[in-house]
């Protein structure tokens, strides 16, 4: 997965060098935790307030162990549309694509220890339960010096195919908060 990201950043490099019209960025406060995120954000030439994104992350063991989710990662890609009439900032909404990589682990059981206690015994299998989801999303972008952008955004998406079709709920939330460089 840490290979996709970089290769991710190397096509936003890419295209921002040869376009002029991309922006990169991620959630610090996610990497701080262990949710390294890579975002890139293209504008349409023709529609200044036209966007196209595309987004990698992967999220380490420890933050999997924090917060109680097995989600190892996912890619995504998505569609906003500015309210402002020739700009990409400010409020908007959006269409969005997401594939979640998921892993479940099993064959762990629960057993009394020496003290009466119920102690964990993890097991060592896994398997794939991977997801898509298209859902729709609204936000607020700030621009600074038309270099630098803080952006928030929440939404809700449909999960659409499940490999494990009784794994998931038929919903789920979607919601960010990063910074970035427009290029």
């Amino acid at each position: 997965m840490k290979k996709t990201i970089a290769i991710v950043a190397l096509i936003a490099t890419a295209f921002g060098t040869k376009a002029q019209n991309i922006e990169i960025k991620t959630n610090p406060f996610g990497m701080a935790a262990g949710a390294y995120n890579i975002t890139g954000e293209y504008i349409l030439p023709d529609f200044g307030n036209r966007t196209l994104l595309f987004s990698a992350w992967y999220n380490s063991q420890d933050f999997q162990d924090w917060f109680w989710t097995e989600r190892d990662g996912g890619l995504s890609i998505g569609y906003r549309q500015y309210f402002n009439p020739r700009e990409d900032k400010g409020v908007f909404l959006g269409l969005t694509s997401r594939y979640i990589l998921n892993t479940q682990n099993y064959g762990g059981y629960y057993d009394y220890d020496q003290f009466g206690n119920y102690t964990y015994f993890p097991g060592t299998g896994s398997y794939s339960d991977d997801y898509l989801s298209i859902g729709f999303v609204g936000g607020y972008k700030y621009v600074y010096n038309d270099k630098i952008s803080v952006e928030g955004f929440l939404g809700m998406g449909r999960i659409g195919w499940s490999e494990h079709e009784d794994s998931w709920a038929p919903a789920e939330f979607i919601g960010g908060f990063n910074f970035g460089y427009r290029f």
